[in-house]
């Protein structure tokens, strides 16, 4: 009984130690947050190498995966024993989808950039500028003639021309050669990031199945029976959206990008690499992508040409209404299952947080995170025995109109049938392996 009291005692004396611990932590996190949020950008800088070897693995194992399994098909004839069989078809698989990699990434450079290029020389040419300003000009006299706007205007403009001339007669030129060094500083660590990623995607593949197998042996060592079987399951929900969210919206994004820079070069609309790519690159942001991406564009050819602006508005919103109802839905398959309201929330909050890759990230984020919440939730109705269906409760005046089940339920159960944690999917082999 003694042992029973002293171990309840060490138990208080712990969580009050932790809560303690945790309040100080979050004192010093959150009275010195521009400090730690630096400290937060460092550490990603520096393991920014592993990072790209996580992205590029993850893009590569959908692509290895199929390769290893055609090569597997066809040297199962062969006299080479099972494990030699293997052995090739997994190297070969690998090989594979470095080589897809490594081939898009060139594309990237040799044919998107070198057109992106040419675009910005053309647009930037002195007497492009000059005639952007002589048409917004009589744009301006046109429609606003003898009115206050106007003059106001006017003066503004000649004020900002005038500052412009001014800055360019005070420019620091060592200033300017330092931030210049600073920018291919930049640029050379980024190539060099992405070519250690490439390494670390490589070793990633390869040692796969035992980083999986290690990361379970240490899950079932820390965690209790039911808890190591919720982590599974959340792992194989975690990767069965990411693995169909982000990969398809690349894909869709390649797709509407490549659709955009052939319609706009059969339409005989200048700068159609540097449109293609913007909207493109853009429409992987859901909700606000499309307008992101086509608002600047059709403004550049507004002032160009008024009449291609209105023609590519027109395309943009075709384009926009057969990619959402058509071929967004047959590249990502399964829903979500958050409304438009959540995916707008993701997008305000993780965008404003960490940025592109953050309205990237942030829809697939908080579709986990709230299915986790809607299990919890559900979990504790079953407990009170009253239903799970959000139906029940648009009309619910009082807890006692509500059904009640015979006895409680303890038994976790998914929002979704496809995340159940008993379901047999050949999706999720790659972390049952």
């Amino acid at each position: 009984m003694k042992l029973h009291r002293n171990e309840k005692y060490f138990k208080w004396g712990l969580t009050a130690f932790l809560v303690i611990v945790a309040g100080v932590l979050f004192w010093i996190v959150f009275s010195n947050l521009p400090g730690f949020y630096d400290m937060i950008l460092d550490f990603f800088g520096i393991i920014a190498p592993i990072l790209y070897g996580c992205l590029f693995a993850y893009l590569m194992n959908p692509i290895m995966k199929r390769a290893q399994a055609l090569l597997e098909k066809l040297l199962a004839g062969t006299k080479l024993t099972e494990k030699k069989q293997l052995l090739l078809a997994k190297t070969g698989g690998l090989i594979v989808s470095l080589l897809v990699l490594l081939l898009a990434i060139y594309a990237l450079i040799a044919l998107i950039v070198p057109n992106i290029v040419s675009s910005l020389e053309e647009l930037l040419q002195q007497s492009k500028l000059e005639g952007y300003y002589a048409r917004i000009t009589a744009w301006v006299n046109e429609i606003f003639a003898g009115t206050r706007f106007e003059q106001w205007f006017h003066d503004n403009l000649d004020s900002l021309l005038k500052l412009i001339i001014d800055w360019l007669k005070n420019i620091d030129l060592p200033k300017l050669l330092s931030g210049l060094t600073s920018s291919v500083y930049s640029v050379v660590m980024s190539v060099f990031n992405m070519l250690v990623g490439i390494v670390a995607a490589v070793y990633l593949l390869l040692y796969e199945k035992k980083l999986c197998a290690q990361a379970k042996k240490i899950t079932v060592a820390v965690f209790n029976t039911k808890h190591a079987d919720r982590l599974f399951e959340i792992a194989r929900r975690t990767n069965r959206i990411f693995s169909g969210y982000v990969i398809g919206k690349i894909i869709d994004a390649i797709l509407v990008g490549v659709i955009t820079y052939f319609a706009l070069l059969i339409m005989r609309m200048p700068f159609a690499p540097l449109i293609a790519v913007l909207v493109g690159v853009t429409n992987i942001i859901p909700f606000f992508g499309p307008f992101l991406g086509a608002v600047p564009s059709a403004l550049l050819l507004l002032i160009e040409k008024p009449i291609d602006a209105l023609y590519f508005i027109i395309f943009i919103l075709v384009l926009q209404m057969i990619d959402g109802n058509i071929i967004e839905n047959r590249i990502l398959g399964e829903k979500l299952g958050i409304s438009d309201l959540w995916v707008l929330v993701a997008i305000l909050v993780f965008g404003g947080i960490f940025g592109f890759g953050g309205m990237l990230l942030g829809v697939p984020i908080f579709a986990v995170i709230y299915t986790l919440i809607t299990d919890g939730v559900n979990e504790r109705l079953r407990r009170k025995r009253y239903p799970t269906e959000t139906d029940l409760y648009y009309s619910l005046q009082c807890v006692d109109e509500l059904p009640v089940s015979p006895q409680p339920s303890y038994s976790f159960v998914s929002v979704d049938p496809a995340y159940d944690m008993h379901a047999q999917d050949e999706d999720d082999d790659d972390l049952d392996e």
